[in-house]
């Protein structure tokens, strides 16, 4: 019998996409660590402790708008026959996150007593977010609903159609939040498509697939690196200002919100430096067994973070300059462990 024809070796895929998730998911436990030092009231705000805590919480902020730019980078370069992606995309999210749902139902629950009923944990799934970091879920199920519609329209536009969407989301979702935030100013024109996430999305995209060929000065170590810079230093300084010169207003914390341009610039250096600084060496397989934990890790780092806060360590044992970033590796590490125990569980993998 002849010999059977050698299988072609598996197309080798870049590693960045994966090392660009491990870094967000990092930056989201940086977030919940930091920020109840940041968001202290009543802090001294000349000390070194709310500015270690500052600092951290401003340069972790990228997390979530990394997560949206990589979703928008990984599905917009791709085909998907609408009915098998929206199959498998709402599989993917919907399974682990009603059950990570029901999981913080009954912790808040037994932590607070509410939700108090069956009927009220319910009706929480359905209105949300259950718990504090859930909210990204709707936030990705909305762009899932949209590929459809960005998917066709990324391929055939031109440089200046990208630049009037970005143009225009820059309006719509900063102009407008800032008018409506400092001014009372709301306008009457809404801005529908262009609002919100909608614009990381396809920036992801951009940046990803088109950036390099169309701005090459833009995509070099240098430039991204700098852009990092400038936007923690941004939301540092801005927040300091608020909280110095504004402190009985409500806006305190404004420049911590993913949708504000000091935000926006950090997470473009980010991704860029991620993109360009880090795609040679192949991915190790702690990083490759992070980056599929990622989900899951999101999901649990909470209840992780709790505990750990309950046996003593917490944010302000020591000094958060050292102690958030230390308190933050812990979590991470621990809650990698639970979610690679859960899934070699039989059904496991499908609910991280």
């Amino acid at each position: 019998m002849p010999e059977s024809a050698p299988r072609p070796n598996p197309p080798v895929l870049d590693p960045w996409p994966d090392r660009l998730r491990n870094l967000a998911t990092i930056m989201v436990i940086g977030i919940h660590v930091s920020a109840p030092i940041a968001h202290a009231q009543g802090c001294d705000f000349i000390g070194s402790w709310w500015w270690a805590g500052n600092f951290w919480n401003s340069l972790t902020r990228p997390a979530v708008p990394l997560f949206v730019m990589l979703s928008g980078y990984l599905l917009l370069s791709k085909d998907y026959v609408l009915p098998l992606f929206l199959k498998r995309r709402f599989a993917r999210v919907l399974i682990p996150a009603v059950f990570w749902m029901l999981i913080y139902s009954f912790y808040n629950f037994k932590a607070r007593g509410n939700p108090a009923t069956i009927a009220d944990a319910l009706k929480g799934v359905i209105t949300g977010p259950v718990h504090y970091h859930f909210w990204f879920i709707y936030l990705i199920i909305g762009l899932y609903l949209i590929y459809p519609v960005l998917r066709g329209w990324v391929r055939t536009a031109q440089e200046s159609d990208y630049l009037y969407f970005l143009i225009m989301c820059a309006i719509g979702t900063w102009g407008y939040k800032i008018l409506a935030v400092f001014a009372g100013i709301h306008l009457g024109i809404h801005f529908e498509l262009f609002t919100n996430n909608c614009g990381y999305f396809v920036l992801g995209y951009y940046l990803g697939a088109r950036a390099e060929a169309h701005l090459p000065r833009l995509c070099t170590r240098s430039t991204a690196a700098w852009l990092i810079v400038l936007g923690t230093i941004a939301t540092m300084g801005a927040t300091y200002v608020l909280n110095v010169f504004f402190p009985a207003d409500k806006t305190q914390t404004f420049f911590y919100d993913y949708l504000t341009p000091n935000v926006a610039v950090s997470a473009t250096g980010w991704f860029l430096l991620v993109k360009i600084a880090f795609n040679r060496s192949p991915l190790l397989d702690i990083e490759r067994d992070f980056s599929a934990a990622s989900f899951g890790i999101y999901f649990v780092h909470v209840l992780v973070m709790d505990w750990w806060g309950k046996t003593g360590y917490w944010h302000s044992l020591h000094h958060p300059a050292f102690m958030a970033p230390i308190l933050a590796a812990l979590i991470a590490m621990v809650s990698f462990m639970v979610i690679s125990l859960i899934r070699v569980m039989p059904g496991g993998q499908k609910i991280t």
